[in-house]
C-alpha cells in the first residue's frame, strides 16, 4: 500500500528536498513579479513550482522539456514538486526561455547557502573552459557568400532544392520485412484488425501529446518555413560574419602595431647601447589567410566550430572559476574559441561573486593552463594583488614550463614576465600548487557533462548564458546535497 500523501514516497535527505528547501529560502520577487494577477484564461502554473522542477530536472541531468513532462507523470520525485501537477512541455520550455534573467540571479543566492553550509574554500581558485555543444547542426554553417545567395533567391517559398531535413521518404513498415500472419497455422482476422486498429489509435494519440493535433511531427522549423523570420535569420548571420571580419581586421592591426612598436624600440635601444637587448627580435606577425573565408551558422549564429581532441563541435566556449572543493565560483560564455584573454575577467567575477554571497576568506592564488597566458591580463592581476592584495596568478607561459627544470630545453619565450613566471613555477611548492588545478577545475567539467548535460537547448548568446547559469546552480545544489548527506 502506497501513503496517502505523495511527500511521504520520498525519505529524508532526497535530492528534491533539498532543491525545495533552497528554493523557497531564495528571494524571487523578480521572478514573481512577471506574473499578473487576475485577468482571463487559465491560471498559470506557480512559478516557484516551475522553477523547482526546472532546477531539479537539471540536476537530474534531464535538460528536455519533453522529457521532464513525462517525469511529471510518472516520477515520484516529479510529482511531489508539482504536487501531482503536469505541465506540458511547452509550458516548460516557455518558462527556461522566459527568465533568462532569473537564472543568472539565483546562481549567487546558491552560493551563499553553500556558504552558510560550509562550502567554499577559495585560498585557491582555479579558472578553465570547455566546450559545449549548440542547440545547432554544423551542416548550417554558411559563407558570407552562401548566405546572400539565399537572401537573393528566397521568394518566401519555402527552401528549395531538397529535403530541409535532410532524410528520405521511405515506406511503412517497421523495416522488418516480415509480414504478420504469415506462419503456421489460423488466425482470427477480427481480432488482428480490432488489434491494429486499437494500437493506430494509441499511436495516433501519443504522437498529438507530443507534436501537437495537426502536426505530423517531421515538419521542418518554423525559421525554416516562415519566409519573414527565415531572411531574418539568414540576415543575422551575415551581420555576424561582417562582425567577425572586422573583429579580425582590428586584430590584425594591433598586432601589427604591437610589432612596430617592439622593432623600434629595439632599434632605439642599438642606437644608445650600440648593440640590441637580449632575447629574440619581434616576429612580425603573418597576413590573415583569406583563403577561407568566414563561416556562421545560420541556426544559431553565436555558435562556433570549435576544435576539440574528438574533432570539430559546434558549439559554445564556457568559463569557470572554481574553488577548491569544486564549487562553482563564476560561469561565463564567450563569444571566442579559446580561453586567451579571459583570466582577469573570470578572476573578477569570481571576486564578486564572493563577496555578494558572504564568502570573506582571502583569495591568495589563482591557477590556470598556458591557454591563458595573456600579458595584459597577468598585468592586470599582478597590480591588484600589489595595491589591494588581489589574487596572484599561477599561469605557465607554456606547456613545458610544469616540467623539471633539468629537463627543460632552453624556452623560446624569454620576456621579463615569462622568465618571473618560470621561475615562480620552479619553486617546489608552487609547482605543487599548481599542480592541484587539474584536481580542482577539470573534474567539475567532468561531472557537468555527465550529471547534468553537455550541450545546452536554448539557442543566441545571452539565452546560453542564462542556461549555464541554471546549469551552475544545478551543480552546486547537487554539492550542497552531498555535503548535508556525508557531512
Amino acid at each position: 500500500m502506497l501513503p496517502p500523501d505523495v511527500r511521504d514516497w520520498l525519505p529524508e535527505g532526497h535530492l528534491a528536498w533539498v532543491v525545495i528547501d533552497a528554493v523557497e529560502t531564495l528571494d524571487l520577487a523578480a521572478l514573481i513579479s512577471t506574473y499578473r494577477l487576475g485577468g482571463r484564461g487559465r491560471r498559470a502554473y506557480d512559478p516557484t513550482m516551475m522553477l523547482t522542477l526546472l532546477i531539479y530536472a537539471y540536476c537530474c541531468g534531464q535538460s528536455s522539456s519533453r522529457q521532464i513532462e513525462r517525469l511529471c507523470e510518472h516520477d515520484v520525485a516529479f510529482r511531489v514538486i508539482t504536487g501531482n501537477q503536469r505541465p506540458d512541455h511547452d509550458t516548460i520550455a516557455a518558462f527556461r526561455a522566459g527568465h533568462r534573467e532569473v537564472f543568472k540571479d539565483l546562481f549567487t543566492q546558491v552560493l551563499t547557502l553553500c556558504r552558510e553550509a560550509g562550502l567554499g574554500r577559495v585560498g585557491t581558485i582555479a579558472v578553465d573552459g570547455s566546450k559545449f555543444a549548440a542547440n545547432a547542426s554544423s551542416r548550417a554553417n554558411r559563407t558570407a557568400a552562401g548566405i546572400d545567395r539565399a537572401l537573393h533567391t528566397d521568394t518566401g517559398g519555402g527552401v528549395t532544392g531538397g529535403s530541409l531535413t535532410g532524410g528520405s521518404v521511405t515506406g511503412g513498415g517497421d523495416g522488418s520485412g516480415e509480414r504478420e500472419g504469415s506462419g503456421q497455422g489460423e488466425f482470427d482476422l477480427g481480432v488482428l484488425v480490432e488489434a491494429r486498429l486499437a494500437a493506430a489509435e494509441n499511436t495516433d494519440a501519443g504522437e498529438d501529446a507530443e507534436h501537437g493535433p495537426g502536426r505530423r511531427g517531421d515538419e521542418p522549423p518554423e525559421d525554416l518555413t516562415d519566409p519573414g523570420r527565415r531572411r531574418a535569420r539568414f540576415a543575422q548571420a551575415r551581420e555576424k560574419i561582417r562582425a567577425r571580419e572586422q573583429a579580425a581586421t582590428a586584430q590584425a592591426a594591433a598586432r601589427q602595431a604591437r610589432y612596430e612598436q617592439a622593432t623600434a624600440a629595439r632599434e632605439a635601444h642599438r642606437g644608445e647601447h650600440g648593440s640590441y637587448p637580449p632575447g629574440r627580435p619581434p616576429t612580425e606577425p603573418t597576413a590573415p589567410d583569406q583563403s577561407q573565408p568566414l563561416r556562421v551558422n545560420t541556426t544559431d549564429p553565436d555558435s562556433r566550430s570549435l576544435r576539440t581532441a574528438q574533432g570539430f563541435l559546434q558549439g559554445f566556449n564556457a568559463q569557470a572559476a572554481v574553488s577548491d572543493d569544486q564549487l562553482l565560483l563564476a560561469i561565463e560564455v564567450v563569444d571566442q574559441a579559446n580561453d586567451y584573454g579571459q583570466l582577469a575577467a573570470m578572476t573578477r567575477a569570481a571576486l564578486a561573486n564572493l563577496t555578494a554571497a558572504g564568502i570573506t576568506d582571502p583569495v591568495e592564488t589563482v591557477l590556470a593552463d598556458a591557454g591563458y597566458f595573456h600579458p595584459g591580463d597577468l598585468d592586470t592581476l599582478h597590480a591588484a594583488h600589489r595595491t589591494h592584495h588581489g589574487p596572484e596568478p599561477l599561469v605557465p607561459p607554456n606547456r613545458d614550463a610544469l616540467r623539471d627544470p633539468a629537463d627543460q630545453q632552453p624556452p623560446r619565450q624569454q620576456s621579463p614576465r615569462a622568465k618571473a613566471m618560470r621561475a615562480r613555477l620552479a619553486e617546489p611548492d608552487q609547482r605543487a600548487r599548481y599542480r592541484r588545478r587539474s584536481a580542482t577545475v577539470e573534474p567539475v567539467f567532468g561531472q557537468i557533462k555527465t550529471r547534468i548535460s553537455n550541450r545546452f537547448r536554448l539557442r543566441g548568446l545571452e539565452a546560453v548564458r542564462a542556461e549555464l547559469a541554471l546549469i551552475a546552480t544545478a551543480h552546486n545544489l547537487l554539492k550542497l546535497h552531498t555535503a548535508r548527506t556525508t557531512g
